[in-house]
């Protein structure tokens, strides 16, 4: 058995470890009895916070659910984008904190450098 040590181990207990592989490196992302493949960082750690997402055992109800849902994009009649759906998306755009990430892990392992 191959022995590795992760390249990034979370506070919930998820890890992230990446293998060489005959097509290049494949990164293995696990918390507690599920794993996902993928074949690059950004994804691997993408994955790991899903999996950590999905194993909290406790989910905090909200209080008051709204009526009006805002999940789903309003379109008029000629095919146009409501306004105020047209507004909301151009707001997230602008707002760098949701257009870009950064992974807060030491890549120093020799199996990332190529």
């Amino acid at each position: 058995m191959i022995k590795t040590n992760p390249i990034l181990i979370t506070p919930k207990g998820g890890s992230i470890t990446c293998f060489k592989g005959d097509d290049g490196r494949i990164f293995r992302s696990c918390s507690r009895s599920r794993c996902v493949y993928s074949r690059d960082l950004v994804s691997a750690k993408a994955y790991l916070d899903d999996l950590e997402g999905k194993n909290n055992l406790i989910m905090e109800v909200p209080d008051k659910v709204s009526a009006q849902r805002k999940t789903t994009l309003k379109w008029s009649s000629d095919g146009e984008l409501s306004a105020v759906d047209m507004t909301r998306i151009l707001d997230r755009l602008a707002n760098p904190g949701l257009t870009k990430c950064d992974l807060a892990c030491d890549l120093k392992d020799s199996c990332l450098e190529d």
